[in-house]
């Protein structure tokens, strides 16, 4: 894992591409995403991005998203990048739910990037597939902004 981590912190990203191959999405996220969080490196993010060059999916979408949302949002305009990558995972795989959940925390900043009307389309097409889900309730109750 270290030579992974050293690999990302030094932008070698075709030696880390290798390096990863023994690793799910879980894991490479979850590694990426210490990286970000602990030393606050961009180059987790980039490394997300030489993936997506390569082959484009909405999981690598979301991990994007996740870097930047989670991992480094003290960055000026990552939540505005965060939330190009997860609609673009909702693109790729409409039928997944999880990518419109996370989509709708983009609703819930203090300075929302989904309107009230896109949060409300998103959250009625998840209830139709998962009617108990809490999130989407309270977006619709409006126990959001």
């Amino acid at each position: 894992m270290d030579d992974f981590k050293q690999a990302i912190k030094k932008g070698e990203f075709v030696k880390a591409k290798q390096l990863s191959m023994t690793m799910d999405l879980e894991a490479l996220t979850e590694t990426l995403f210490l990286i970000a969080w602990d030393d606050e490196p961009i180059t987790p993010y980039g490394f997300a991005n030489y993936l997506l060059i390569d082959k484009e999916t909405s999981e690598l979408h979301y991990l994007a998203s996740f870097l930047l949302s989670m991992g480094l949002n003290h960055l000026d305009g990552v939540y505005q990048t965060s939330f190009f990558h997860a609609k673009r995972a909702v693109e790729l795989a409409p039928e997944d739910i999880s990518y419109k959940e996370y989509l709708l925390l983009f609703f819930e900043l203090p300075e929302p990037l989904l309107s009230k009307d896109e949060a409300t389309k998103i959250a009625k097409e998840i209830l139709k597939v998962d009617p108990e889900n809490k999130a989407v309730l309270l977006v619709l109750n409006g126990d959001t902004h």
